[in-house]
């Protein structure tokens, strides 16, 4: 009798294997765009009319809708995460109910159950608008069965009963592609509010991206006490439809928050910096730009430059000068420009750099670079530290390098001349 090979298990002579489960991650995001994938493979197949599309609709419509209801429960369980980080209690019953609920395979009650659960942050009802009219085309089909076998449960057949005798693929593909866009959106937008809460800067009713927003519309702190600051005061509770109290606790986060407090002229400095180490800090750099000229040179000698007297006289200096918490500081404050943090990260990011035991001159050598010099000013003023940008903008000059600083939607670039 002949033994057949566990397709199962890791076969070595087979030239094509899958990672799955322990071995890949294996997650319903991951899932849910291999169904993706194969919906669109199938629609693409369709078209060539060497294939059947009789055939080849079941499946191509079975995965299509496999996955608008990943998609949708993916999205209940993100939005079950933003509950939790913002403390919404729920009794047993409920969660219960809820997660029995999210084991069906009815598009209705998933999509209903995203509508009832989003009401958790005032931004996301926008995010769904547009999907239900296109998804209800598949409420019909409450078991997903419908497209993998020819009957029901009790003998009656899907097509047949629910009055389906065509199938346009085009406008099938047109519209699977749109609805996935926006359920992916809407997975990516989840994503990011989640990482938002993390940072535990929102009240009951306001996110904190609504907090940084009031901190725009605010006068400067010293006219709280005017009429000005009074209009708006009354124009943000109505706008957010939030009470005294919380307007009150959304003051007292602004005005303690190290990026949103610039924006009412305050400003909360992390630590300190001298305007000594800032100093030695831009001989550093200074000499590293002079370095790079020099190598972009023809008949460079880096070991020439690296015993002239004025070289080790500033390797000198700033060892003596810039203490290695400084250090530590600027490389937190570099790291800080990553577009995935924000300014409540910097005390975490500065404890793991302390922690990390990195040795002097491996922070000189890696700060000293121009690249880290622009990441480190992006930092700054990415945490509200504007005392601190401007010391080392000016001790920059000093050493006659003039720093260009243009802020857009994008990010801030940074030029040195």
């Amino acid at each position: 009798m002949k033994e057949y090979a566990n397709p199962f298990e890791f076969q070595e002579n087979d030239p094509i294997i899958a990672c799955v489960g322990d071995n890949g991650g294996t997650d319903n995001e991951v899932i849910k765009s291999g169904f993706q994938r194969t919906a669109n493979i199938l629609i693409e197949l369709s078209s060539n009319y060497n294939e059947t599309e009789d055939t080849l609709v079941y499946p191509l419509v079975y995965n299509a809708r496999h996955s608008f209801e990943l998609a949708l429960k993916i999205i209940i369980e993100q939005l079950w995460e933003l509950q939790k980080l913002k403390g919404i209690v729920k009794s047993d019953e409920i969660i219960k109910e809820e997660k029995k609920k999210i084991h069906c395979h009815d598009i209705k009650t998933l999509f209903e159950m995203v509508e009832s659960l989003a009401k958790v942050d005032r931004r996301l009802p926008s995010c769904y608008k547009g999907i239900e009219p296109l998804v209800e085309f598949y409420y019909f089909d409450k078991d997903g069965d419908a497209f993998k076998y020819e009957k029901d449960v009790h003998e009656v057949p899907h097509m047949i009963h629910n009055k389906i005798s065509h199938i346009c693929i085009n406008t099938f593909g047109e519209q699977f592609n749109d609805i996935m866009g926006k359920l992916d959106k809407m997975i990516d937008f989840l994503e990011n509010c989640i990482r938002e809460y993390q940072l535990h800067t929102f009240t009951k009713n306001l996110s904190r991206e609504d907090i940084e927003n009031v901190s725009r519309s605010l006068p400067k702190y010293e006219k709280w006490g005017e009429d000005q600051f009074i209009e708006i005061r009354e124009e943000v509770k109505r706008k957010y439809n939030i009470s005294n109290r919380e307007f009150s606790k959304v003051l007292d986060i602004i005005k303690g928050h190290r990026k949103f407090c610039v924006n009412i002229g305050l400003e909360n400095t992390y630590r300190e910096i001298s305007e000594e180490e800032f100093e030695a800090y831009a001989v550093m750099v200074h000499q590293a730009i002079i370095e790079r000229q020099h190598e972009e040179e023809e008949n460079y000698d880096l070991w020439s430059l690296s015993n002239t007297p004025m070289a080790s006289q500033e390797q000198r200096n700033y060892d003596v000068e810039i203490q290695i918490s400084t250090l530590n500081l600027l490389l937190a404050f570099s790291e800080m420009s990553n577009t995935e943090l924000e300014a409540e990260n910097l005390e975490q990011i500065f404890e793991y750099h302390s922690k990390s035991a990195y040795s002097k001159d491996y922070l000189i050598r890696k700060l000293r670079s121009e690249q880290f010099c622009k990441k480190i000013i992006v930092g700054l003023r990415k945490c509200g530290q504007l005392s601190y940008e401007n010391r080392l903008l000016n001790s920059l000059r000093n050493q006659g390098i003039n720093v260009q600083i243009q802020e857009t939607v994008d990010g801030i670039y940074i030029k040195f001349n």
